[in-house]
């Protein structure tokens, strides 16, 4: 068993990249790839899935423009390609405690709508990881235009990458999610790409109330704005005890995030690599990096 520590499953020592496997539905596989037009129901989201699921080739799933689909379970895995075209529409849960999305080795885009109210805490699943979306099982997420909003897990409020995993971020707004331990609005293991989005109002109770990270992150054209977690208020790069991985930040705004005092309100960075590129830094509490145990090269205060 590997002796690094998971960020996405606790701040104690356990086993980082172990696999994570849901079983999916057992299906006959069609030649051919499917779009669907998703009527505004539970069921009919629960089923589109499913048959998407059951195709080799990538699917199509247009939902209902402004629907809002309200769950009573977590929707099924996605373990093939398929693209979501939300249409402005919503998920979220209505009942019971789980996560909204799981991609478990698929390949799932997802655009224009708006995930909310996912609760992965008491999920057997991927340790409670993921209140809006886990990505495991070397599965891959692109998100665009979509926000995320007011999920809350144990790790990655909003999103949450396992190692070999990735996560492809664009135009989207992942806002007043809350995770118990690391991550409030994003956290991985994996490799994560964030561009031209807004990361604001997340907290953790532990490290990175934005982002908390121990692989590879590049974000850019992004502000990561108040945010609030114990240490690492807008960016974790590693949290107390697990060295971080590599952030490369261009273009970003990291502003009005919250630590506890002494720990860093900007950019915590726990012997990991932090690049910064015409980024500011800057009215975080109690301090920027000032107090972070690695350097931030080029953060002051």
């Amino acid at each position: 068993m590997p002796t690094r520590k998971s960020l996405v499953r606790t701040a104690r020592l356990l086993c980082l990249g172990a696999a994570v496997t849901l079983a999916p539905t057992a299906m006959a596989t069609p030649a051919s790839a499917a779009t669907l037009n998703v009527a505004c129901s539970e069921a009919a989201l629960r089923a589109a899935i499913t048959t998407a699921n059951g195709t080799a080739a990538a699917d199509i799933l247009n939902l209902t423009p402004g629907c809002t689909y309200q769950l009573t379970a977590e929707l099924p895995a996605i373990t093939t390609t398929v693209a979501i075209n939300a249409n402005t529409a919503t998920i979220t849960r209505q009942s019971g405690t789980f996560r909204i999305l799981t991609v478990n080795g698929g390949d799932l885009t997802l655009r224009s709508g708006t995930l909310t109210n996912g609760d992965a805490t008491g999920s057997a699943i991927a340790s409670g990881a993921g209140g809006g979306i886990v990505v495991t099982g070397n599965g891959s997420l692109t998100v665009i235009g979509t926000t995320i909003r007011n999920n809350q897990a144990n790790f990655g409020g909003g999103l949450s990458v396992f190692n070999g995993s990735q996560a492809t971020v664009r135009a989207a707004t992942f806002q007043s999610n809350t995770a118990n331990q690391n991550g409030g609005g994003i956290v991985s293991d994996g490799t994560v790409a964030v561009n031209a989005s807004q990361i604001t109002g997340n907290s953790a109770g532990g490290a990175g109330g934005g982002i908390a990270h121990i692989g590879t992150l590049t974000v850019t054209a992004t502000s990561i704005t108040n945010n609030t977690a114990t240490t690492g208020g807008g960016l974790a790069n590693g949290v107390p005890g697990v060295p971080g991985g590599t952030a490369t930040l261009q273009a970003v705004t990291i502003t009005g995030n919250t630590a506890t005092a002494p720990n860093p309100g900007g950019i915590y960075n726990n012997g990991g690599t932090v690049t910064l590129r015409a980024t500011q830094v800057r009215s975080n509490t109690p301090n920027n990096c000032l107090t972070s145990p690695t350097p931030v090269p080029g953060c002051t205060g």
